[in-house]
């Protein structure tokens, strides 16, 4: 049960020193009941409260940080709207490549993604992550395909595969890039948590309900690994934004703690309207890795807008420095667009 911040106020040293950035110690507790804060914040925190409040003020949803220097971060929420503070760490997009494929295709697609940059508002905005889905069986095929994908777009990788021997080669095969690996069911992501701990990866756990998914979750968090995301088996969008709304709930509101990581979710439609709609649902319902099923332009360019948008804090609007903005290559008579 959370405690509340009568209850945090006990445990801090009463100083009233201000170097939280708090007035007192009471607000500073407020703080870290609401999730608004963090414990770190109080230079002269004992061990005892460190012992009692770190799993108190942790944020709802876990923090994960993924890639080579950890940039690519996802969770540590703290709310269920936007307008309440703000969302923190945007959706992760990340385009599906099948282990099978031609080298050649495999080459060319890397170098579109590898390429492919936004330019919105003064930021830049490039492809997230690359899933590299397993066919086959053949697994030293699969780690090969992996490490190439890996050396050439430098950024975290999905591995979704189909048998505990191929992901365990390409885990192996991409360790220190901090991945997620992905597995069949159940009983493969049991299996699978050794050597996602042992190669410096994240793992998504993998179950057909939110039930066993709490169930698994905590039957990892107690043998000491706890680098986690939400995958919930095939289910239809709706039912996904359902139970996705479902866990972010009690993961916020009862700090239900094995429902509180992010999600990954794959979108199996080739179909550019029914794949965006299932898209846009995974980034404004709590989405935390969203998969597509190809490189399209035509989709990267408004999902990664609207998520620009969604991700926005509210309480600091999108500007943009007023001058003179030339679009294309203007001439003399060129129109002149005025906007404020």
């Amino acid at each position: 049960m959370a405690l509340t911040g009568l209850q945090i106020q006990k445990l801090l040293p009463k100083t009233n020193c201000k170097e939280c950035g708090s007035n007192t110690c009471l607000a500073f507790a407020m703080k870290l009941a609401g999730k608004k804060a963090d414990l770190s914040q109080c230079p002269y925190a004992s061990e005892e409260a460190k012992r009692v409040l770190g799993a108190a003020s942790e944020p709802p949803v876990k923090l994960l940080e993924l890639g080579e220097n950890k940039s690519l971060k996802l969770g540590d929420e703290t709310v269920l709207f936007r307008h309440e503070k703000t969302f923190v760490n945007q959706t992760a997009l990340a385009i599906d490549i099948a282990d099978n494929e031609d080298p050649a295709a495999i080459d060319a697609l890397l170098a579109r993604i590898r390429e492919y940059k936004l330019e919105r508002v003064g930021e830049t905005l490039i492809i997230d992550m690359v899933c590299v889905t397993q066919t086959g069986s053949d697994a030293e095929q699969y780690a090969r395909v992996a490490r190439h994908v890996r050396e050439h777009v430098n950024r975290p990788l999905v591995l979704h595969g189909n048998n505990l021997e191929g992901l365990a080669a390409a885990a192996k095969a991409v360790s220190g890039s901090n991945s997620v690996l992905v597995a069949a069911d159940a009983d493969q992501t049991r299996k699978c948590a050794a050597f996602a701990q042992e190669f410096g990866h994240a793992l998504a756990v993998t179950a057909n309900s939110l039930d066993e998914l709490a169930a698994l979750t905590t039957e990892i968090k107690e043998k000491g690994f706890n680098d986690l995301l939400l995958h919930l088996h095939g289910r239809s969008p709706a039912e996904q934004w359902q139970s996705r709304t479902i866990a972010r709930r009690a993961a916020i509101l009862d700090n239900y703690k094995p429902l509180g990581y992010p999600s990954i979710h794959f979108i199996d439609h080739h179909d550019l309207y029914e794949a965006a709609v299932e898209a846009i649902g995974e980034i404004c319902k709590y989405g935390g890795i969203c998969v597509l099923p190809a490189f399209d332009p035509a989709l990267l360019a408004p999902l990664m807008t609207l998520r620009m948008n969604i991700y926005t804090d509210p309480q600091k609007p999108i500007q943009v420095e007023p001058k003179l903005y030339p679009i294309g290559e203007p001439k003399a008579d060129s129109p002149v667009f005025v906007t404020t």
